[in-house]
């Protein structure tokens, strides 16, 4: 993938680490390098995002738990440009490809939402940053590999491109200083839904030690989906041993509960509509883990 426009745009914070779908593979996202460094034992290697998927997966990454609209996700990937539904489309699958993310538990989709990345997939390292590694820190840093990905664009991690120019040193703090600050809020922005601009339909209903929050498209479905899951978030309320906030919403065929723990986890538990009243009670227990 290639772009335009420069890469002192995506200049910014540390390099996160992320968990991956695949045991013991993480990866490494070095947004001002337009990057996606994967490591599996003693394999390393590279997988150029390009500027508007480093800037779809950057845009997720800045409030992971909290979901983040199409539009915004278009607007902030794609700025000052007019493209189709289908190239953000194109980069979501490109992204949970290189993650492993076969069952989308890492990028998250909600229906006529958006998208929110799961934070129990995040680790941030703020040891070290994102913008300009030296070839001394290059060099002292352990060996590390990576396994083959399933898209084309691999290569391996020799002959780095150029790092872009260093930012001063007090937007780097401030920028870093943003990061651990929606973390540490993670819960509460993860769960403020009803404050997009995508037309919706909510209602939150404190049960027991929930505060459970339903979203629809439309009033009639809003109820339907309360009256037919209310067995299941009763027992979720009698299963929960601390405070929690879950999301109640309506898929083609099933019904999506993503429980949002205080520590800033998301678990997502996908049940069909026939089997909403008879789901095994270790699947709940589960979502609330």
């Amino acid at each position: 993938m290639t772009s335009s426009l420069t890469p002192s745009a995506t200049d910014g914070f540390v390099c996160p680490v992320l968990k991956t779908g695949r045991e013991g593979c993480t990866a490494r996202f070095n947004s001002a390098l337009y990057q996606l460094v994967v490591s599996h034992g003693d394999i390393e290697e590279t997988l150029d995002l390009g500027f508007s998927g480093s800037r779809v997966l950057e845009r997720l990454l800045q409030v992971p738990g909290e979901v983040v609209s199409r539009d915004e996700l278009m607007a902030h990937a794609w700025e000052g440009r007019v493209v189709g539904q289908g190239s953000l489309n194109q980069q979501i699958y490109t992204l949970r490809q290189a993650l492993f993310d076969g069952r989308s538990q890492i990028i998250q989709t909600l229906p006529r939402r958006g998208y929110l990345f799961n934070p129990q997939y995040l680790i941030v390292d703020q040891a070290r940053p994102a913008v300009g590694p030296s070839v001394d820190a290059i060099a002292d840093e352990p060996e590390q590999l990576m396994v083959e990905l399933p898209v084309a664009t691999i290569q391996a991690t020799t002959d780095l491109p150029e790092p872009a120019p260093r930012r001063r040193s007090w937007q780097i703090l401030a920028l870093v200083g943003s990061a651990m600050m929606v973390l540490l809020g993670l819960a509460t922005l993860g769960f403020r839904l009803a404050s997009t601009s995508a037309p919706s339909f909510t209602q939150t209903v404190e049960a027991g030690p929930l505060e459970v929050l339903y979203v629809e498209e439309s009033q009639r479905q809003l109820d339907l989906v309360i009256n037919d899951t209310r067995h299941l978030v009763d027992t979720l309320a009698n299963m929960s041993a601390e405070p929690a906030r879950v999301i109640v919403n309506m898929s083609p065929g099933f019904y999506e509960i993503r429980c949002l723990q205080g520590d800033g986890r998301v678990n997502w538990l996908k049940v069909h509509k026939s089997k909403i009243q008879t789901i095994p009670s270790g699947h709940l227990r589960e979502c609330l883990k």
